[in-house]
């Protein structure tokens, strides 16, 4: 989602760069990180704006007026650059980051900076990450390279010492709480909808302006039907594999990780998915700690792998499979749950 109102959980970072600039320290590579949803692509964008802008204000933010910023606008700015995958799940590869690398090598067409955004950066292969070293080894003037990456550790070292990282982290629950409410239509479910995004911002709007809600609860009561073989397990992972981002997965870790708090004592407040807590004390009082934590594992490998080119429709059923053993081990069920 395209963002163009500053967000306030940007100011520290903002700050820090306008700074930078002002005393002529503006790094020549640049890796944020952070989660998901907080802003990290339009916030590269909004730096790489007001580098290019001719009139930037007081505070360093672009005027939305000039040459360059019309220019920026309309996605036609000769001295910005951009790099993604070419199709969705797909990597960055070497002869984009050549493209990428021989752009920022020409002179500036406005006689000022030329900066480049890489998103998400942790998916360039490792020809294209070999090739972007040189380009970091070696920059030429007034050029400004921004990485964007959830998962850093993805990156080869070689490419993350060679980049001054900024790091976002969720912002308050209160400064969230207060920049969401009034985006969405129903606004008592925005402390629930930060919940389950983690914290971030974004991903509660997004949630809040989808039909995610209504999904989840289904997908919890087909777990609970898989649990005590109601349900047939391929016909399940059909229906969660066809998911564009394997949502259910991410909702499935997030409701095991609530059962292990759950076992361990935890208060109700302490839970991510409050509004299915009955539900999830049920399966945790049916399963032993070391199940839960073996689920986990599964499931953190599961999604490591998502993006790549493995099979989804085999990678959730895998994971489907494991938990209807589980549930038919403990109703003393004698039938194989179908490999």
């Amino acid at each position: 989602m395209e963002i163009e109102e500053f967000l306030p959980w940007w100011e520290s970072a903002w700050q820090s760069l306008a700074e930078r600039r002002d005393q002529g320290r503006l790094p020549h590579a640049i890796l944020l990180t952070g989660p998901a949803g907080l802003g990290k692509r339009q916030f590269a964008r909004r730096v790489a704006q007001a580098l290019l802008c001719e009139q930037p204000n007081p505070v360093g933010a672009p005027c939305g007026a000039c040459t360059g910023c019309t220019l920026f606008t309309a996605g036609s700015h000769p001295d910005f650059l951009q790099v993604q995958p070419a199709e969705e799940g797909k990597a960055i590869v070497v002869d984009q980051i050549r493209e990428l690398s021989t752009g920022l090598g020409l002179s500036s067409h406005a006689g000022g900076f030329k900066v480049a955004v890489l998103v998400p950066a942790d998916r360039m292969n490792a020809a294209a990450a070999n090739s972007l070293l040189k380009t970091l080894e070696e920059p030429s003037d007034n050029t400004v390279l921004m990485l964007v990456s959830e998962r850093p550790a993805a990156l080869p070292a070689t490419v993350r010492s060679r980049c001054q990282q900024i790091r976002f982290p969720v912002p308050p629950v209160e400064l969230a709480l207060e920049w969401l409410m009034p985006r969405l239509a129903a606004p008592d479910q925005a402390r629930l909808l930060l919940d389950l995004a983690a914290g971030a911002p974004l991903l509660a709007l997004d949630l809040g302006q989808s039909d995610a809600i209504a999904t989840r609860h289904e997908r919890f009561a087909e777990l609970v039907a898989l649990f005590e073989g109601n349900v047939d397990v391929l016909e399940a992972a059909a229906r969660w594999a066809q998911e564009k981002d394997l949502d259910s997965l991410h909702w499935f870790t997030g409701w095991v990780m609530d059962m292990i708090r759950l076992k361990s004592g935890e208060r109700p407040a302490g839970l991510r998915n409050s509004d299915l807590r009955d539900g999830l004390m049920a399966l945790a009082k049916a399963l032993d700690s070391k199940q839960l934590h073996g689920l986990l594992d599964r499931l953190w490998d599961a999604r490591r792998v998502a993006g790549t080119s493995v099979n989804r429709q085999l990678l959730v059923e895998d994971v489907l499979i494991g938990w209807a053993r589980l549930g038919a081990a403990r109703h003393g069920r004698q039938r194989q749950v179908q490999p």
